[in-house]
This record gives C-alpha cells, sequence and structure tokens, in this order.
C-alpha cells in the first residue's frame, strides 16, 4: 500500500499560509457585504399594490451568479418563504433587491426578513408590512317590523382594522355582531330597532376602538345616517 508523499517544511508552510490567504479573502469579503432598507415600515391599503425594498453592498460589481436573493414572511414565530411576492430581477445589478406583492390583502400584513446572500457572505434586514381596509362601502337597510310600531335599522361594512359601531344621541342599544372573511377583513353587522319619527334623521359611525386609535393613531371615521323624512309613508 502506497502511503501519501509527505510535504516538507517548505510546502507545509506554503500550504498554510495559502488557507490563512484565503481565509482573510473571505473574512474581508463578509465584512464588505451588507444589506440595507430604505424604510422599514409599509403601510398601504387592501387591494393596492406594494414593493418591498432591500438594497445591498457588495463592494463592487455584482456577480450574479453569486448573488441570491429571497423574502421570509414570519408564521407562527418561524420565518417561511413568501409565495406572493416576486423578486424584480432586473435592479439585482443596481444593488437592489426589490420583492413584489400585488392586490395585498390583510393576510400579507406581518412582519418580513429580507435576506441575500453573495457567496460566502450573507446578511439580512427585518420589514414590517401593515395593512388597511377603510369601512367605506356601508349597506344599509330599513325594515318594518309587522304588528309593533317599530323600524329595523341595519348597517353593515366590511373592513380592517375591527371597528366600533356608534349610533349617536340614540339611548336604545344596538345588537352589533362581527365576523371575520376568507380576505381577512371584518365584516360588521349593526341592528337598531326603534319607532320611526317623521322628520327625524337617524346616524351612525365606523370607527376604530379607542385602543387601536390610541396605540396605532387610526383616525379613520366612516359615517352615515337613515332619513325617516324620505322614507315612504307605508313605513312610517
Amino acid at each position: 500500500m502506497m502511503r501519501p508523499p509527505r510535504l516538507d517544511r517548505v510546502q507545509t508552510m506554503f500550504l498554510l499560509l495559502l488557507l490563512l490567504s484565503l481565509g482573510m479573502q473571505l473574512h474581508q469579503t463578509a465584512a464588505l457585504f451588507t444589506v440595507t432598507v430604505p424604510k422599514e415600515l409599509y403601510t398601504v391599503d387592501s387591494g393596492s399594490n406594494v414593493t418591498l425594498e432591500c438594497h445591498f453592498d457588495t463592494g463592487g460589481h455584482v456577480e450574479l451568479r453569486d448573488l441570491k436573493a429571497s423574502l421570509h414572511k414570519m408564521e407562527n414565530n418561524t420565518f417561511l418563504h413568501s409565495e406572493r411576492a416576486s423578486l424584480l430581477e432586473e435592479q439585482l445589478p443596481l444593488g437592489k433587491a426589490l420583492f413584489h406583492i400585488p392586490r395585498v390583502q390583510v393576510t400579507d400584513a406581518g412582519q418580513y426578513c429580507c435576506l441575500i446572500i453573495y457567496g460566502v457572505a450573507w446578511d439580512y434586514k427585518y420589514l414590517t408590512l401593515k395593512v388597511k381596509a377603510s369601512y367605506k362601502k356601508i349597506n344599509t337597510h330599513l325594515f318594518r317590523i309587522p304588528g309593533v310600531d317599530e323600524v329595523e335599522l341595519t348597517c353593515q361594512a366590511e373592513g380592517y382594522p375591527l371597528a366600533e359601531v356608534s349610533w349617536p344621541n340614540i339611548s336604545v342599544p344596538a345588537n352589533t355582531s362581527h365576523t371575520k372573511t376568507s380576505e381577512g377583513l371584518y365584516q360588521i353587522t349593526s341592528v337598531l330597532r326603534l319607532k320611526p319619527y317623521p322628520g327625524k334623521n337617524v346616524s351612525y359611525s365606523f370607527q376604530p376602538s379607542l385602543t387601536l386609535m390610541v396605540a396605532k393613531k387610526l383616525t379613520s371615521l366612516q359615517t352615515g345616517c337613515f332619513m325617516f323624512s324620505s322614507l315612504p309613508s307605508s313605513l312610517l
């Protein structure tokens, strides 16, 4: 059985110097490579498009074959690859990793990690996406309750985050409930029963809860009213 040739002291020293040099080059490359973000927080309306942006600096020319960029979303305390975001590869030579999310949904909201690997170097940055959906489209319905001198006023709307429905200047309590849609929106229904008063208007409003308004500085308010003066006489 042949034994591999033994290295003399000069060859051993040369090999050690070569390994040390390569290690220093790799360390220098890793130290030069950095990822930054122009902004950390994105707040967008549901249904709109958004592009999350990361910048990276290789210290020189970008070798695309050595580059890998990905976006991961925090789900159950674990970062998973985002299937909703697509990488705009034409921006990579410019040192930009842009991740486009079309028709943003409430379920897209959360924390993201932009991870970029370049050769043996890598770096990452966190991004946060917040999604809002105003209660702009409010459906209303007025129903005369048979056998009693009362009407039932119903208003229903979808939005995000969860809102509170109020009926100003009405002492009668309303029955308000909510469910969650498959898109992550809240569908809120508020029903009020009262005696009709000709010439009187009954107003309502959808607004974020006081806790959310303080915590997130939300001021969105959607209002409307039922006008008894415009109702057919059969309903009065």
